[in-house]
């Protein structure tokens, strides 16, 4: 009998169980669709002149932003993520000798309108860009959105502390403790090389996003007995 109990309490997430009280973890999750999405394209220049390939690579920037905007993307909505520069070597007997300077830069795109997002994948392809290095669809959860999900964790921590109980003859008593864990949630991502993928057409129908909070009870355990 002990051997049974011991294979249940390892089955139902392990809850602790010390001198009279049960510690258990409830999850909540709430699941919506994206509300947007984040692109990431990325650019780079590579030359024997810092200096002139930093102008090209900042022509190359302009030409993609302001196509960007022509097809209806808010400027707000575009921002410079990085400038790097630095030095290639070549290697050879050990030694190494400056061959160029490589010029890379990113930018990040928002797109609020999920049904235009290929627009924007096919501009950044058209205009040659050096790859898609990120997309990533997101929701902006509300505060309505975490409250649904903290209830749903601790209803979820209630009902496996009942299924305790009453499977090792015992019943609940009053709520010691309720901590509330990390939560998370918001992100789906999706990667790509712009040239695995160019001149996309169409609606691009992406994952629901599930925001989730935990929380862990500590609850008093009564003999069942005992009434």
């Amino acid at each position: 009998m002990r051997l049974f109990f011991a294979i249940l309490f390892c089955v139902l997430s392990a809850p602790a169980l010390v001198a009279g009280t049960l510690i258990v973890e409830g999850e909540g999750q709430v699941s919506r669709a994206p509300d947007h999405a984040v692109i990431e394209v990325s650019l780079h220049e590579q030359g024997r002149d810092a200096g002139a390939i930093l102008l090209i690579l900042r022509t190359r920037v302009d030409s993609v932003i302001n196509a960007l905007k022509q097809n209806g993307i808010d400027e707000k909505h575009i921002a410079t993520q990085r400038l790097d520069v630095r030095l290639d070597y070549d290697y050879d007997k050990k030694q190494r000798a400056p061959r160029d300077y490589i010029a890379s830069t990113s930018l990040r795109i928002r797109q609020n309108d999920l049904s235009k997002l290929a627009t924007v994948l096919d501009v950044a392809s058209a205009l040659e860009v050096d790859g898609l290095s990120d997309l990533r669809f997101r929701y902006d959860p509300t505060q309505a959105d975490y409250d649904l999900a903290l209830t749903r964790a601790v209803k979820a921590a209630l009902h496996k502390a009942e299924l305790i109980a009453l499977a090792s003859g015992q019943r609940l008593g009053s709520i010691q403790e309720i901590r509330e864990n990390g939560s998370g949630g918001g992100v789906v991502m999706a990667r790509m090389e712009m040239s695995a993928a160019p001149r996309v057409k169409g609606y691009i129908a992406p994952e629901n996003v599930t925001i989730s909070k935990t929380i862990t009870l500590e609850i008093e355990l009564v003999d069942g007995a005992a009434q």
